[in-house]
């Protein structure tokens, strides 16, 4: 893209040189005007690239002018304007209501803008001559794109620099009223800087979004647009979008195809709603399952989350297509930029806690591990911008450590650097590296960082960053090196052009749309551990079932894990808990098959808030309740209905309607109604039945007429957070009432609302957004776990589904044990004892080192967290509708004593084993493990003919895989390279290279991997250099990581 600026006079050659850019209709029609005009050439120059930019954001670079422009100036401009815009209305077909960012401005208001800007030229501002060159090569033009940053950069103040740098909560900006009413408050320290950055906004319709966008343009000085960032873990975290499985799970389908996919659909979902940064993936290594966040990395191994992570972060960036009119990563007209996560080491922690120190070999691990997933994603995937991780290095906080800027600037990244929450502060804070906060300031510039996240009160922030610059501790140079590389991000993202939402995007229907997608990405990423006897796929008819029990906590609740709202249970429109997905199929294959069920447990050690799943609540045969929303909070003043369940986070704005009706305020209440059917079999349970609110709400629940929970408004609320370290079995689960559950019961339910928010929110001290949770909890108060068994007792196979949930994997949720806990372990040995066939299907966010149940089931599947799609993704696994085909991505433990397990040890770590004997050095599945229904040959692995390699080379390993079973079904090649002689010690064995294929019965393929030598076999030598090592590198295709190499089939290679 081309942005010149215009010089202080012009001559008609020059005039003319620029219409030659244009299409050729629009030569013509231009020269026209040029020969008819009375107009100045500069005058009409100006007029008509206003037009052809973005009225939105009129803006001109203009040092000197004549006088300003006079009546006779206007009358000819107005009559040029209503000839242009017809001439774009016949020559582009172009309707108001197909190109609104053109033409949706009114005449008059335009026209005021023009001459206003003529009338001003000390308002020196860029121009919009990119509209005129519109070939591929100016788009790319880097020397056009410096020149045009590098003028913003020039004319900016310090303040205006630091708002560049700064992460506005949006709150702030949004305002109390939801009305954008914060700005001038939020902006006072210098109210024409601009906001630069956004976060914790997910708007609910474009107009939201673009309202913001347009407000900063005018009362900003130099029109820049804001960047938008937002949580896309597994999905964006707006609650209302498409929940995939956690990136754990993904990396166990080994399909890169698959997450880039995933990638795609969030980077479109997101940038429908106006996202532009998303904040993912996290690249970490996940090393060590203690750590809570383990859901979040991609498994132990570098080569697996590189390729992984390249796919995802290209999907995202719709392969760094970040010019590509109709690439939406997120959204369907710019790209979105993946945000790495926690750079670098921090899923290697010392003990498994949160932000603890790296306790791995040293920065030798760190550069030829850690950080080689980093730079794939950058070389390759398009990611643009790298967040600063907690922890410390070497005794170097990672947010200012050298090496990990150094890296950066030897991979020749150009884009922009952002601190996590508060790490720019935990500098001062924490780390205690830093004697005042303008002291970490200071650090966190001269480091390399740029963007903070909530870290200082923004005033503090500029009259620091002031003082910095005047005192010479931070050279203005510095902030503006780190400011262009922002801008030259927004600049990618063709912000400068449009920072608009475009109305035509529908944002629910680009999520509905994506729902198979995320029931296709649950079922590859389940993996079969253990199946006996061939207890699956289970057929009721050849297995003589006519009973079968569900058991365990999560046989009927939503579980997708981490930044997926309360009880990671956000969204529930669209999903499906595993009781649910069972039925279906019973119902619709096996009538005369009965499913029993019942919890037996709670997910962790207290009594939880568990959603109501929408399936067991109706309003006139329809799924959910009924719910009349009004726009006062005496419901009296009724404005839309919405069937739906009542789990709901309205985030900054009042609720929307069918048709976007929106309540006028966030003061405003609502009524749902429905019948309840009760899921209980057996004996009655004696539970919970209760609501949950957020802040300044209140809530009262009737059942059958009768109140039975009243939650008044309070300042904080009573949801319960995802960790709760201080909570225990002996308490009710807030807001809950005592209830009996019978079996075959229907009630019927009446839930009043009112939400009392007209009270601004504050960066990083809890969210005042209206909150509603519809619970129970199923888990009996007498003896969960002896009515769990009786129920069990009377079925031919049970599946026992157990595992962890938000409340325990998560972020700050790092353990010391990797069992179950402590009420589901109870549970478990009572339904093992009863001598029954078990399949246990495990979820949650790590592996789990419960080797005594391993070798007691008679099938074992991990599901992770599936995401919305996850009962129905498992049931389908339980049945054999679909076969799995995942491996497991990090190393399950026997017992967490033995931790590290990690697969690509060194040799001596095996030399000796434990003294207590019955407890393994080796994991009880090993990296890259996984079974399938039906089963595989594989012949001819080769090197595609090639016998030597250099440096630079990608090497092809070819082999054909033959489905010999009687199922569809698919098979993961991995190539290892095995140990050698080199002048550090190496891994035993190391991934290189894996495909996944998909094989009918008696299908076969040739998978074709490949392996990028510099990527993947260079090594740190002692002199700390990079080297590729000459000599002979043998390579072994093997069933997953444990498997014997001596009996692989392999292939040597030698280096040269």
């Amino acid at each position: 893209m081309s942005r010149l600026l215009i010089p202080t006079s012009i001559s008609n050659g020059a005039l003319v040189r620029c219409v030659r850019l244009l299409e050729p209709p629009s030569q013509s029609f231009v020269r026209r005007l040029l020969l008819a005009s009375p107009m100045p050439p500069l005058h009409l120059l100006l007029l008509f690239l206003g037009i052809l930019s973005n009225l939105n954001a009129v803006h001109f670079a203009i040092a000197t002018l004549e006088a300003p422009p006079s009546p006779e100036i206007r009358g000819t401009v107005e009559a040029l304007l209503d000839e242009f815009l017809n001439h774009l209305s016949l020559t582009q077909n172009l309707t108001e209501s197909e190109n609104p960012r053109r033409l949706r401005l009114k005449k008059d208001a335009f026209l005021d803008e023009v001459l206003g800007a003529i009338s001003h030229p000390q308002v020196a501002l860029p121009t919009a001559l990119d509209r005129l060159q519109t070939t591929a090569e100016a788009k790319q033009n880097t020397t056009q794109k410096q020149l045009f940053v590098d003028n913003l950069v020039n004319q900016m103040t310090i303040p205006e620099l630091v708002f560049q740098m700064h992460l506005m909560f949006a709150d702030n900006i949004i305002g109390v009223k939801s009305d954008n009413g914060g700005y001038d408050e939020a902006m006072k320290i210098a109210p024409d800087a601009g906001v630069g950055v956004m976060a914790d906004w997910y708007p609910t319709n474009s107009s939201q979004y673009n309202s913001v966008q347009q407000l900063n343009s005018e009362k900003s000085r130099l029109k820049i647009p804001f960047m938008v960032y937002g949580e896309c873990l597994h999905g964006v975290n707006s609650f209302r979008q498409s929940m995939f499985p956690q990136s754990i799970g993904l990396s166990a389908s080994f399909d890169p195809a698959l997450v880039y996919s995933v990638g795609r659909a969030i980077g479109s979902e997101a940038r429908a709603i106006g996202i532009h940064a998303c904040l993912a993936p996290v690249l970490d290594l996940g090393k060590d399952p203690r750590w809570g966040r383990t859901q979040e990395a991609w498994g132990e191994d570098f080569v697996l989350t590189s390729h992984m992570g390249v796919a995802y972060a290209s999907g995202l960036s719709k392969n760094s297509s970040w010019a590509d009119p109709d690439a939406v990563v997120p959204v369907l007209k710019v790209i979105t930029l993946p945000n790495l996560e926690h750079f670098a080491a921090y899923g290697s922690p010392r003990s498994g806690l949160n932000a603890a120190p790296f306790m791995g070999r040293g920065l030798r691990e760190v550069m030829q591990e850690m950080l080689i997933p980093f730079k794939a994603a950058i070389d390759l995937g398009g990611a643009r911008g790298v967040m600063m991780s907690y922890n410390e290095l070497d005794e170097i906080p990672a947010s200012v450590h050298p090496v990990l800027y150094g890296a950066l600037a030897e991979w020749g990244f150009d884009g922009f650097t952002t601190a996590d929450d508060t790490g720019m502060a935990q500098l001062f804070s924490i780390h205690q590296v830093a004697s005042s906060p303008a002291d970490a300031i200071a650090q966190w510039f001269n480091a390399g960082g740029m963007i903070d996240f909530y870290d200082f009160p923004i005033d503090l922030y500029v009259n620091s960053t002031v003082d910095l610059v005047a005192n010479g501790t931070v050279q203005l140079s510095t902030l503006q090196d780190h400011v262009r590389k922002i801008l030259g991000v927004k600049y990618d993202l063709g912000l400068f052009d449009d920072p608009f939402i475009p109305d035509t995007i529908d944002a629910q229907a680009l999520t509905a749309a994506h729902a198979p997608l995320t029931l296709d990405a649950a079922h590859r990423s389940i993996v079969l551990l253990e199946n006996r006897d061939k207890t699956l796929p289970i057929n009721p008819a050849s297995q003589s079932l006519q009973t079968i029990a569900l058991i365990g906590p999560f046989s009927d609740i939503l579980n997708y894990g981490d930044y997926s709202g309360q009880w990671g249970a956000y969204p529930t429109n669209g999903s499906s808990t595993l009781r649910q997905a069972m039925t279906a199929h019973l119902r619709a294959n096996a009538q005369d098959v009965q499913l029993v069920s019942s919890w037996g447990s709670d997910t962790w050690t207290y009594h939880g808030q568990y959603n109501i799943p929408g399936y067991l609540l109706s309003f006139d045969g329809v799924p959910g309740m009924r719910g009349t929303y009004y726009a006062d909070t005496n419901f009296s003043e009724p404005v839309f209905h919405l069937q739906e369940t009542p789990n709901r986070d309205w985030g900054l704005y009042p609720p929307v309607g069918p048709n976007n009706l929106s309540l006028p305020s966030n003061n405003f209440s609502v009524v749902w109604e429905a019948e309840l059917e009760v899921p209980v079999d057996g004996a009655a349970v004696n539970g919970w039945l209760g609501v949950a609110v957020a802040a300044n709400c209140s809530a009262s629940l009737f059942v059958d007429g009768v109140l039975v929970s009243h939650t008044p408004a309070t300042p904080s609320g009573n949801i319960l957070g995802n960790i709760q370290l201080g909570a225990n079995t002996t308490r009710p689960p807030p807001g809950g009432a005592e209830f009996r559950f019978a079996q075959g019961a229907k009630h019927q339910l009446r839930l009043e609302f009112q939400a009392f928010n007209l009270f601004q929110k504050i960066a990083n001290f809890g969210s005042l957004n209206a909150e509603v949770e519809l619970f129970w909890n199923l888990v009996d108060r007498t003896d969960a776990v002896q009515k769990a068994v009786d129920v069990a007792n009377t079925a031919d196979l049970v599946v026992l589904a157990v595992g962890a949930n938000w409340n325990s994997d998560g972020e700050n949720g790092d353990r010391a044990t990797l069992g179950l806990s402590v009420e589901q372990t109870a549970l478990a040995d009572a339904i093992f004892a009863l001598g029954k066939p078990v399949v246990l299907v495990l979820q949650g966010g790590r592996p789990f080192a419960i080797p005594e149940y391993y070798a007691k089931a008679s099938a074992v599947i991990d599901a992770f967290f599936p995401g919305q799609s996850g009962g129905q993704a498992i049931s389908d696994v339980l049945f054999g509708l679909f076969n799995p085909g995942g491996r497991v991505p990090l190393s399950v433990p026997f017992d967490v004593g033995t931790l590290p397990v990690y697969y690509n040890y060194k040799a001596t770590a095996h030399v000796n084993n434990f003294t207590d004997e019955e407890i393994g050095s080796y994991p009880s599945y090993s990296f890259g493990y996984g079974l399938s229904y039906t089963t595989f040959t594989h012949k001819n692995f080769n090197s595609a003919g090639k016998r030597t390699f250099s440096a630079g080379d990608t090497v092809s390993f070819e082999v054909t895989v033959e489905n010999t079973g009687h199922v569809a079904g698919s098979y993961v090649a991995q190539v290892y390279l095995l140990g050698r002689v080199s002048t550090v010690t190496v891994a035993v064995k190391q991934l290189v290279a894996f495909a996944r294929v998909y094989l009918d019965a008696g299908e076969s393929q040739v998978a074709t991997m490949t392996l990028e030598v510099n990527r993947f076999l260079q090594i740190v030598n002692r002199e700390n250099q990079w080297e590729l090592q000459t000599g002979d590198y043998t390579f072994a295709l093997l069933e997953d990581s444990r498997f014997s190499a001596s009996t692989a089939t392999n292939v040597t290679l030698t280096c040269v």
